[in-house]
């Protein structure tokens, strides 16, 4: 469920201080910030909602203030898979407004969110008002791409047991750099979905690290006790 939201900030100057925070914003002229947050609308969606799916027309980008957006690639046989996560100062949605193309995929949330919605004609105004988003965006998109191409070299060629490996690590370093809260808030379905693995495949190899004490498991989370021996298995498939 989406809903407006009373304001996530108590004020302009707190907004305009936190759209300064966003990377893909940065040295944005103070008249430019003024205008986009003059028109950008403050939400919040519940976890599990979608705030758009794949093949939808793109009306608005976002950048998330507070929460957790997965972006869900669905496949023609009815499997997922997670490309990306968005999380605090990212911004996402914006390629298909510059594109002019549908949604490549779909976003959910992972966790309840708070976020900021930049409707498509203002995006786009601010674009073509100010160069300097032009490089930031591309930018973005090429480490994106390069993000891209590492996810798909890890699921050609690293074994299943080194992809629920990387994925753990990946989403722990996440965490400790956010509020850290100990654990991995996923559940293996979604494990399955981030390593193109079956639900099976995953539960047998928590459970197997579970019994070598490497990691506990609880519902949708798993605290890892050993990081030593699962990072050693994902380099000892990247050689």
């Amino acid at each position: 469920m989406i809903v407006s939201a009373d304001p996530l900030l108590p004020d302009d100057a707190a907004l305009l201080t936190f759209l300064r925070s966003v990377p893909v914003l940065a040295g944005l002229t103070p008249e430019t910030l003024a205008r986009l947050a003059g028109t950008t609308q403050q939400i919040s969606i519940d976890k599990g909602a979608y705030l758009f799916l794949q093949g939808d027309p793109a009306h608005a980008a976002y950048i998330v203030y507070r929460g957790w957006i997965a972006i869900v690639l669905h496949g023609a046989d009815g499997r997922e898979l997670v490309l990306a996560d968005m999380r605090r100062y990212d911004l996402f949605g914006e390629n298909a407004i510059v594109t002019g193309l549908p949604r490549s995929a779909s976003a959910v949330a992972h966790e309840s969110s708070r976020l900021l919605r930049i409707a498509a004609p203002d995006f786009m105004a601010t674009l073509d008002n100010e160069p300097l988003l032009a490089r930031h965006l591309l930018q973005l998109a090429a480490r994106r791409l390069s993000e891209g191409n590492e996810r798909e070299r890890a699921l050609a060629f690293l074994q299943a047991g080194a992809r629920i490996a990387r994925v753990l690590l990946t989403l722990d370093e996440m965490d400790q750099r956010t509020a850290d809260k100990g654990f991995v808030t996923i559940s293996q379905d979604e494990l399955a979905q981030r390593t193109g693995l079956t639900r099976q495949t995953v539960a047998r190899f928590l459970g197997d690290w579970r019994r070598q004490n490497y990691l506990l498991t609880g519902r949708g989370r798993i605290m890892l006790l050993q990081r030593g021996p699962l990072r050693a298995l994902e380099e000892e498939n990247l050689d």
